[in-house]
């Protein structure tokens, strides 16, 4: 018997999710599992041509995994996928989903796990019925979304329900690693904060400690670690600008953030009132006076007065998430 080939994402530690379709190749469904992987799941997806052939071998191979995984059975698969249950000496599954499931729903078969029925139809409402579930439209039960990214939404909605992941957990003195790895559960946006010297030349770098502080009056802060070398020129500026990047702007986020003698080099860029570098076609830009400094461990909290702000409001942030780069998924 030979083994199955998967396509896999995501890291080999975090909870599986196993997707059984015909369909292994297309885009909705490769999308579908970036954004799982995203989410912290370990995505398998078998080559699965022919069903008689592969449902042992993927009952072989589902045994074999560490840990039970949710599995997801699309079309065709439906059917098959209930025949593992019924073969089965121990459970193979911590969550069933049936997407758009077609074929013959098996009412002698036992199902004693969460299960999912996604999709609309007759075969979807005999699968749920056998099942005891109501069928869910990814349309209706995710607004304003569509195609792969609402189908993601419903799975991780079901994924967090049945198989959610375990919590790490950090306390005072323990490794600050595990710290940082919190705090990077905080999605940000990715900005590049500029400034001169004092030889009127152009420094900037990426930053994605950026937010909005008051609107009357006007403040904004970005943070700065006292170990950065443009540290003493941007506490001596009188001036500085933020520019928040869009998700075209990935390169310059990474000009600006490795070490370089001229980082503007190549990168077009313009000055307003103040003279601090602003990156021109931006998501948005914001020139500012020097209002605080603010002294915070192992940063600098420097505080802006915002004098003048331009933003593009049809383009798509530049997101950072669990150190790294991210679009949006969902709207």
């Amino acid at each position: 018997m030979h083994e199955l080939d998967f396509q896999s994402w995501g890291r080999a530690d975090d909870p599986a999710v196993v997707i059984c379709t015909t369909e292994a190749d297309s885009a909705d469904w490769r999308a579908c599992a970036d954004v799982l992987a995203g989410a912290g799941r370990h995505v398998l997806m078998p080559a699965l041509a022919d069903a008689v052939d592969a449902l042992p071998r993927l009952r072989e191979a589902l045994s074999a995994l560490p840990t039970r995984p949710v599995l997801v059975a699309a079309g065709a698969w439906a059917s098959e996928a209930l025949k593992l249950f019924s073969g089965a000496q121990t459970p193979l599954f911590s969550g069933l989903v049936l997407v758009d499931p077609t074929g013959e729903a098996h009412a002698e078969v036992q199902i004693n796990t969460p299960s999912l029925v996604v999709g609309q139809g007759a075969d979807a409402a005999a699968f749920a019925e056998m099942l005891n579930v109501q069928p869910v439209s990814p349309s209706d039960a995710v607004a304003d979304l569509n195609g792969s990214d609402a189908l993601a939404a419903v799975l991780l909605g079901f994924l967090e329900r049945c198989a959610p992941r375990q919590a790490v957990h950090y306390e005072a003195g323990s490794d600050a690693r595990v710290l940082r790895d919190a705090m990077g559960c905080f999605a940000t946006g990715v900005t590049v904060v500029t400034t001169r010297d004092e030889n009127d030349q152009p420094i900037g770098l990426t930053a994605n400690s950026f937010t909005s502080v008051s609107l009357d009056p006007p403040l904004i802060l970005f943070c700065l670690a006292k170990a950065s070398a443009s540290l003493e020129r941007f506490r001596a500026a009188p001036h500085f600008a933020v520019n928040v990047l869009h998700i075209g702007q990935q390169p310059t986020s990474g000009v600006f953030a490795r070490p370089s003698s001229d980082r503007f080099q190549g990168v077009e860029w313009e000055t307003w009132d103040s003279g601090a570098p602003i990156l021109s076609n931006s998501l948005a830009s914001f020139e500012c006076d020097a209002d605080q400094v603010v002294d915070a461990g192992d940063h600098l909290v420097f505080i802006g007065r915002v004098t003048r702000a331009r933003f593009e409001p049809h383009r798509d942030p530049l997101l950072y998430f669990r150190g790294k780069y991210r679009r949006l998924h969902f709207s």
